[in-house]
C-alpha cells in the first residue's frame, strides 16, 4: 500500500523535495502551492499531482493535511510555525524543513496529544550538522567544543554582492538581521549577527569569510558542549556590505513614510535586491559545511571535522542548495514512513533522533546515493 504524503511549497527545496521522493513507487506525492504558475509548471515539467491553495490560513493547511499520511513543511519561515500547527491539529506527523523564527518546541504538548510527531529543522545545517554534531559528541568522555560553518554560494563571484539566494530570500535577510545565540562557558548569550568575521581556507574553493548567524538553534540546549558557535559562509566582503545595509535601516520592519506612502523598508529592499540574487538559468553554485568537534575521547585530546562540499548537478540541472537541503529533508522523511520513530510523539530536531539505530548513517547513505559526500577526519590535539 502506498503512503501519501503531501508537500507544502513547491519553490526551490519544496519542488526537489517532491520530485525526489516522488521518485518513490511506493509513494504518491503532491505539492501544494499558493501560487497556480509554480503548480501548473511543476505538473507539467515533473508529472507532480499539484493543489492550488493559501498555505496561510490554517484551517486550508489542517484540511489538506488530513488527507495525507505525512506532510512536509517546506514554506518561509514567516509561514512555518502556522502551518506546522495546522498539521499537528490534523492528527499527521511532518518532516520540516521551514527557517522558522520562533522555537517550534512549543507545540510538544500539541503534537503528544495528537500521538504524532514534527521533526523541524531538517535541512543541511540546521539539519545534517545536528545529526553529525549529536553523534560527534556522544563518542566523546567530554565534549569541549563545536563549530558549525555553512554556505551555499554561486561558482562564478560578480562584485559588488559576489552572493545569490539559493532559498527563500526573506530567509537569508533574517540571518543578517536576527541576534546570533551562542554557548561560551556553558552559557547562552547573543552577538551581533554578521559579527566575528574570520576568514576560513576550505579545499576546492579557496578563502571565505565566516561570520555569526543564529544557526545553532536547538543545539544550543541540547547538547552538553560548554562552546558552540554557528557561522555563515561566504565570498570575503559580503559580510560588511550586508552590516552596511543593516546600519542603514534598509532591512527595517517598520514602516517609513514615503511621499505620503508607508512603506516597510525590508520590503522596498527586497523588491530592489533580489533579481539582482537570483540565480541564472543553469548558473552553477556549491555548498560548503564543515562541522568541527573537540573534545576527550579515551583520555587524549582530539578534534573531528566532518566536510561537505557539494555543487550544481549538470544531470539533473538542481542547484546544490536546492539538492543538498532538499535530500536530507526527503531522506528523513523516508525514515519517518519507515518507522524509524516509531513509537516517539512530540516536536523534535533532529539531533532528537540521532541516537536511534541507523538514521544517521541511512541519511547519509541516502546523501552518497545521490552524489552528495560527507568526509570525516580526525587528528590529535
Amino acid at each position: 500500500m502506498s503512503n501519501k504524503v503531501l508537500v507544502l511549497g513547491g519553490g526551490m527545496i519544496g519542488s526537489v523535495i517532491a520530485r525526489d521522493l516522488a521518485a518513490d513507487p511506493a509513494l504518491l506525492v503532491t505539492v501544494a502551492d499558493a501560487r497556480a504558475e509554480v503548480a501548473g509548471e511543476l505538473a507539467r515539467r515533473f508529472a507532480l499531482d499539484t493543489r492550488v491553495a493559501d498555505l496561510s490560513r490554517r484551517h486550508v493547511v489542517s484540511d489538506l493535511a488530513s488527507g495525507f499520511d505525512l506532510v512536509v513543511g517546506a514554506l518561509p519561515g514567516d509561514l512555518g510555525l502556522a502551518s506546522l500547527e495546522a498539521v499537528l491539529e490534523a492528527g499527521r506527523s511532518c518532516c520540516d524543513v521551514s527557517f522558522l523564527p520562533e522555537d517550534p518546541r512549543r507545540l510538544d504538548a500539541l503534537a503528544k496529544q495528537r500521538q504524532v510527531l514534527a521533526v523541524y529543522d531538517c535541512g543541511v545545517a540546521p539539519g545534517l550538522s545536528n545529526l553529525l554534531a549529536a553523534r560527534t559528541v556522544a563518542e566523546l568522555e567530554r565534549p569541549e567544543r563545536l563549530l558549525i560553518y555553512v554556505g551555499g554560494l554561486p561558482v562564478e563571484r560578480h562584485q559588488p554582492f559576489e552572493y545569490k539566494a539559493g532559498f527563500s530570500p526573506s530567509d537569508v535577510i533574517e540571518e543578517y538581521v536576527r541576534p546570533a545565540r551562542v554557548v561560551e562557558a556553558g552559557r547562552l548569550v547573543t552577538h551581533e549577527a554578521l559579527s566575528e568575521i574570520e576568514p576560513l581556507e576550505f579545499p576546492g574553493v579557496g578563502t571565505l569569510e565566516a561570520f555569526l548567524t543564529d544557526g545553532l538553534r536547538s543545539l544550543a540546549d541540547t547538547l552538553p558542549v560548554p562552546d558552540m558557535r554557528e557561522k555563515t559562509l561566504r565570498y570575503p566582503g559580503h559580510a560588511a556590505l550586508m552590516r552596511a545595509f543593516r546600519e542603514a535601516g534598509l532591512f527595517g520592519r517598520q514602516p517609513v513614510e514615503i511621499g505620503g506612502v508607508a512603506v516597510r523598508p525590508l520590503d522596498l529592499t527586497t523588491k530592489l535586491l533580489f533579481p539582482l540574487w537570483r540565480f541564472e538559468e543553469g548558473e552553477a553554485d556549491l555548498t560548503a559545511l564543515r562541522i568541527v568537534v573537540e573534545g576527550i575521547a579515551a583520555g587524549k585530546r582530539l578534534r573531528v571535522v566532518w566536510d561537505m562540499l557539494d555543487r550544481h548537478d549538470p544531470e539533473t540541472g538542481l542547484r546544490s542548495m536546492s539538492r543538498t537541503t532538499a535530500f536530507v529533508t526527503s531522506a528523513m522523511t523516508r525514515l519517518l514512513l519507515a518507522g524509524a520513530a516509531e513509537g516517539v510523539h512530540g516536536v523534535l530536531p533532529p539531533e532528537g533522533l540521532a541516537a536511534r539505530p541507523g538514521v544517521v548513517d541511512r541519511v547519509l547513505g541516502d546523501l552518497a546515493a545521490r552524489r552528495v559526500h560527507v568526509v570525516r577526519r580526525e587528528e590529535p590535539l
